[in-house]
């Protein structure tokens, strides 16, 4: 078994056994999980993906995340569609992208569960801009402050993506768009 940083690395094949596990313990119906051993890759990227899990829900009010793992074992994180939250605003959207995560990296196993618990639990929030006539032009990941700091002690260390808030800033109504736990 490969290790980086005194871990060991997260092969596709692990990843497939650990995503699919992680899913079943969860018990929801609310949301759709894909995997794909063989996924398309971009040919702009510079790295390949050898295994994508994608967990759809069957609502927007409930997120969206699509992880990649590389054959070395980096793992990729896109948090929501640009094209889920215009529409759960009614504004207009041109793009196609995610909201927010990060690019392959070094992620534990107990990091990417630790991650994948806080998207189940609706406890990241995605604070958008919208101007009128235009659409959605910007998105940012909202979390606890005290909940980001549990995170990178689990092993998450790619929190760039992350912004910590207090309570009072999260649970600000019109100010950020919630989601629910996956049920």
């Amino acid at each position: 078994m490969a290790v980086r940083n005194n871990l060991p690395v997260l092969t596709p094949e692990r990843a497939k056994v650990l995503l699919s596990e992680w899913f079943i313990s969860k018990h929801t119906t609310t949301v759709v999980f894909r995997e794909e051993t063989n996924p398309k890759n971009d040919p702009h990227d510079d790295y390949l993906i050898g295994y994508e899990a994608i967990f759809e829900p069957k609502s927007l009010e409930h997120a969206y995340v699509h992880i990649g793992v590389t054959p070395d074992g980096y793992v990729a994180i896109g948090f929501e569609r640009w094209e889920r939250i215009a529409e759960r605003l009614g504004a207009k959207n041109s793009s196609v992208r995610f909201a927010a995560g990060h690019e392959p990296c070094f992620i534990s196993e107990s990091g990417l569960l630790a991650i994948l618990d806080l998207i189940a639990n609706g406890q990241i929030a995605i604070a958008p801009t919208v101007i009128p006539l235009i659409g959605l032009v910007s998105t940012k990941a909202k979390v606890l402050q005290d909940v980001l700091e549990e995170l990178i002690s689990k092993g998450y260390s790619s929190v760039s993506w992350l912004n910590g808030v207090s309570q009072t800033e999260f649970s600000e109504k019109g100010r950020l768009l919630q989601f629910s736990r996956w049920k």
